[in-house]
């Protein structure tokens, strides 16, 4: 597909959008794009975020390396099995 075509796709797809949250985060995805200029697009996201954001992000690795995350595959699991019976 070339960059017209998927340009229009995400035109159609946004034109059907119901969910005021979504259409809020895309645009709020959009200005952020937007208005950051090529070079801060370069940048590494971790330079971008917050120390409070890098130490919460940290801090999640290593409760994950002690054992103490549930593993992706698993959340999903339960997930499907959830919201496939309706509950």
């Amino acid at each position: 597909m070339d960059i017209r075509a998927e340009k229009l796709w995400l035109i159609e797809q946004i034109a059907k959008l119901k969910d005021e949250r979504l259409i809020k985060a895309i645009k709020s995805l959009l200005e952020t794009v937007t208005q950051s200029s090529t070079t801060e697009l370069d940048l590494d996201f971790w330079d971008a975020l917050s120390e409070d954001q890098k130490k919460k992000i940290e801090n999640a690795i290593l409760e994950m390396d002690e054992g103490k995350g549930i593993p992706h595959d698993l959340v999903m699991e339960e997930f499907r099995t959830r919201y496939q019976n309706g509950k």
